[in-house]
Order: C-alpha cells, then structure tokens, then sequence
C-alpha cells in the first residue's frame, strides 16, 4: 500500500503552502480537501476557481504527488437529502464541479458524504426515509456524470449522528450501482458509530470499499489523531485489509491544529508511525 494523506492537515491555510510540506516527507499520493471553512470561505482550495485549479496541477507536477482523490465540498449548506430543491441543486452542482476538478489533475476518486444533516433535526420517521430517499436520487444524478467522467464515487462513512451513517444502508445504496460507486472507509468514524472493531466492520463491506480515511480516536470525539495515538487496533485492520486483498492507499486524514506551529513534526510523525502500523515493525527516520 502507498502512504497518503489529505491535505485537510492544512485545511486553514491555502493548499499551496501544504503540498511542499506534504512532499518534503515522501508521501506518494494526496487527498485535495475542497471544503470550505466555518464561514464559508474556501482558505484552502476552490473547485470552481479555475487559476487555482491550474496552479494546483502545476504545483502537484513540480512536487512529483500524485492526487489520488478529491473530498467534495461539504457543510450544512450543501446536502444532498436536504429536502429543498435550491438546496439539493447547488449540493449536486458543487459535487460534479469536484468531480470535473479531480478529473482535471488526473485523480481516480471523488469522496463524498451522503447528507450533510444531524438524525436529531428531525424526529419522525417519514421524513428521515423520505430524506433517505433524497440521497438514493442524488447520488444517481451524481453518478451520471462520474460514470462519463471515469472517475470512481466514493460515499463516505459518516460519524453516528449524521443521516446515512449507517453501514448496511450506505452498502446496499452502492451495491445498487456498478463498481464505480464504492464506499470511502472513515476509521474513526467506524469505531465511533459501532464501538466495536473495525475489522470485523470493514470485512462486512469490504467488497465495496475503494478508499480509506486512516485517523485515530480515543472512542468520545472524531479526534483525527494520527495511528496508534488513539484505541484503534491497527495490527487487526491491517490483517483485515491484506485478508480481503484491499489495493487502495492507506490515506491519512488527521488533524494538524496540535501541530500548528511546527507542522514538519506532525508529518514526520505520522509518516513514521503510519509506516510501522502497516509493516508490522518499528520504522527508522529516512
């Protein structure tokens, strides 16, 4: 497996002072994180801005990565079982914008969350499956164009609290597509809905999954930690990816705000950390 990560890790400063830091540790692939912030303003990287879209290319070239996957905008203001139509519109709109974007730098997978709102906002359960229903119709909608753009859609397992995040409903919505629809595996948000191992989970849905989210948690929060800095029993997971033959990336997604002021030591860090948790063995700083 190659080592990645996302460049959330620098999701509030912009995606061109991340990458050389990224490269500089020899990380072979990237997630490009496309979301925008609490106040709605794209710090990081716009989709729909072209100059950027083309520096981004540029950038990714001289620094010899490889964008392996492109995270969708997401935030309450995008959701695709929102049962507004403006909403559902701007929410397909701004996905398939990603989906033309990752396509651009020559990525494979487009990450996207099923739905973008809370189980508590709404107490009957007619308008939960109705809203369910908004997510099997946009999806299709979406796939129109990942299917003619040959890139793979990767629906991501959300943390408990979120409509969609249940796995067998998120397993048989792919399953009703072809396997260019597939499910991105979240790690921590796994064991933070089921509180169970991860291994057993990931082996129940493993033939649909064509990416992960590798973070860590202590079991209370979606943490974002880097691998073995939380419960998570990487040596089971690792054995559950080689027993059903996963040929993805084993791509970080963690949180870099600890590390704010010295981000070099928290990409070491997990570098080497990521490294040992996939060998087996303690790995030496190259």
């Amino acid at each position: 497996m190659r080592l990645g990560i996302s460049t959330s890790v620098f999701c509030d400063r912009p995606i061109f002072e991340a990458l050389p830091l990224i490269a500089k540790e020899k990380f072979e692939v990237v997630e490009i994180w496309s979301s925008p912030d609490s106040q709605l303003q794209y710090t990081h990287f716009d989709v729909r801005n072209l100059k950027e879209l083309e520096e981004l290319k540029t950038q990714l070239a001289a620094f010899n990565l490889k964008a392996i996957s492109l995270h969708s905008p997401f935030y309450p203001s995008f959701d695709l079982s929102h049962p507004d139509p403006s909403i559902q519109e701007e929410s397909i709109n701004v996905t398939v914008a990603a989906a033309k974007a990752l396509k651009e730098i020559g990525g494979e997978i487009l990450v996207v969350h099923p739905s973008g709102v809370e189980k508590n906002q709404f107490s009957e359960l007619t308008e939960e499956n109705k809203r369910l229903e908004l997510i099997r119709k946009n999806i299709g909608i979406i796939y129109q164009y990942t299917h003619k753009l040959g890139v793979i859609l990767a629906l991501e397992t959300l943390l408990p609290q979120f409509l969609g995040s249940n796995l067998d409903f998120l397993f048989h919505l792919v399953s009703s597509f072809p396997e260019d629809v597939g499910i991105c595996f979240d790690t921590g948000h796994v064991l933070l809905n089921h509180q169970a191992d991860i291994d057993l989970q990931y082996k129940k849905i493993a033939k649909r999954v064509v990416s992960l989210h590798i973070q860590d948690t202590l079991g209370q929060h979606d943490d974002h930690l880097v691998p073995g800095d939380g419960i998570i029993n990487w040596q089971n997971f690792i054995e559950a990816l080689e027993e059903e033959k996963f040929k993805g990336d084993f791509l970080l997604e963690i949180n870099g705000l600890s590390f704010k002021d010295n981000p070099e030591a928290l990409l070491q860090k997990a570098r080497l950390q990521s490294l040992e948790k996939i060998k087996g063995k303690r790995v030496k700083n190259l």
